[in-house]
């Protein structure tokens, strides 16, 4: 009224209409809006674990987060002398310009925990997804309670020999809280823990993405090591993990499991458990929170320094380090296709995905025991050799595998400005890379499946 009556000839209204053409005193401009999308975009991303034709979405590195991102951005905007934009406007701008998520791995996470916990508290939970979700409970009880007999019952048996297995989150190289670290693509280390439920013994298996994937073969080779530093008096091995069906739940491990017990002369009884999926903590976790806390303490430059990290992870009883190289692994893939078949018929089904125990005994060479539920009898199948079991198993790599070229490249610009020390520059250099190796990430996301009955 008072813009309409200062702008009157003869009574009527001549001046314009200015209601939302003036710029708020607090809008923030596009170019700062630009300067947030360009610090977002210089993080390095990768495509998931598995690929799948219905998602295009990218993954920043697990030691990332909205908090972490924002401090940096500022620290940035410092040596470029330009004014930040708030949290909740590089969180917005986060969220609503870009698909990109953070890595979390998949065993970190229990989906049909977290669907339940969703569907109760949001009115949607039915019956079936009731039903599910106890039986759920149900497995992951007996699966605990079957692990804590089998442990007791170890201590005083000196033949049986009880342990637990698990490939944890990727040891990124090199590590340390320089923040141009967080810019840069990193070496991945893979780090096989075996503890032993029997005396508290634990061992770790080490090896870079150079030296061999994070696949069934490389952890049957780990396990095979583990299995012959046995003592001799040991006849019977239990061995538990979780159910991940690319890694441990598979016809390659089985192979690996059946041609070792067959081959070996004092262990004539394997028996593999699976924990449930989504409830998979078990002793390796002290291994792993030992590493993580031992890592604050120390700079990580090259992937033999995560050698001296974790043997002093603990002071007594330090931890037994293997580190092994390309030439190492064995091709147990090569043993499941060319030499053991799994012959289904309409009497025994294997259903993978469903298997909680699997057994192999020395005394039975062609059948594999397995049931689909911990507290059942065991169904015998049997296994068809195409050719004669020979005791060798190949190597399953002939050469160093490469790296991506653009990790190559990051790895040398962190030594051209110093970020990783001049003594360690030859490591780098010699570094094999290639343009066709894409990066992704070395383990599944809890966004992506990978066969898991808790996605059936």
């Amino acid at each position: 009224m008072y813009h309409a009556l200062h702008n009157k000839e003869e009574g009527h209204f001549c001046g314009t209409e200015r209601r939302g053409k003036s710029t708020p005193p607090n809008k923030i401009s596009d170019e700062r809006i630009e300067f947030v999308k360009e610090h977002i975009k210089s993080f390095p991303r990768v495509p998931g674990h598995y690929t799948r034709k219905d998602s295009n979405r990218e993954y920043l590195g697990a030691d990332l987060n909205i908090t972490r991102m924002y401090d940096l951005y500022k620290q940035k905007c410092a040596e470029c002398k330009y004014e930040p934009v708030k949290s909740q406007m590089y969180r917005k701008i986060f969220n609503e310009e870009f698909n990109i998520s953070f890595h979390i791995p998949k065993k970190d996470k229990c989906n049909v925990c977290s669907k339940y916990e969703m569907a109760e508290s949001d009115g949607t939970l039915t019956e079936n997804m009731k039903h599910n979700y106890n039986l759920h409970q149900k497995r992951k009880a007996i699966a605990r309670e079957e692990k804590d007999r089998d442990k007791q019952e170890s201590k005083h048996q000196p033949k049986l020999h009880v342990c637990a297995f698990d490939l944890p989150a990727v040891l990124y190289t090199p590590c340390s809280l320089v923040s141009v670290m967080y810019y840069m693509r990193k070496l991945c280390v893979y780090n096989l823990s075996v503890y032993s439920l029997k005396n508290g013994d634990g061992s770790c298996y080490l090896w870079t993405e150079t030296n061999g994937m994070r696949g069934s073969s490389e952890i049957a080779t780990c396990l095979r090591l583990y299995l012959l530093a046995l003592p001799t008096q040991v006849e019977h091995v239990i061995l538990y993990s979780d159910a991940c069906t690319g890694q441990n739940r598979n016809q390659i491990m089985a192979s690996a499991l059946l041609h070792f017990v067959t081959h070996n002369r004092n262990i004539k009884t394997i028996d593999h458990k699976f924990l449930e999926s989504g409830h998979t903590q078990n002793e390796c976790d002290s291994v792993h929170s030992a590493v993580e806390f031992a890592k604050k303490k120390i700079k990580i430059y090259v992937p033999s320094q995560w050698d001296t990290v974790i043997t002093m992870a603990r002071r007594r009883d330090p931890y037994h380090v293997v580190p092994l190289r390309y030439s190492d692994f064995l091709d147990y893939k090569d043993v499941k296709k060319n030499q053991i078949k799994v012959q289904t018929n309409a009497r025994v089904k294997v259903s993978w995905i469903q298997i909680r125990h699997m057994r192999f005994v020395k005394d039975l060479p062609d059948t594999m025991l397995f049931k689909n539920d911990l507290r059942d009898d065991f169904t015998a199948i049997k296994i068809a050799r195409d050719v004669k079991l020979n005791e060798v198993v190949p190597n399953k790599y002939r050469q160093r595998l490469p790296v991506s070229a653009a990790k190559k490249k990051d790895l040398m610009t962190l030594c051209k400005n110093g970020a990783i020390p001049k003594d360690y520059h030859e490591y780098y250099k010699n570094l094999p890379s290639s343009a066709t190796v894409k990066d992704r990430l070395p383990e599944s996301d809890v966004e992506e499946s990978d066969g898991d009955e808790s996605d059936n």
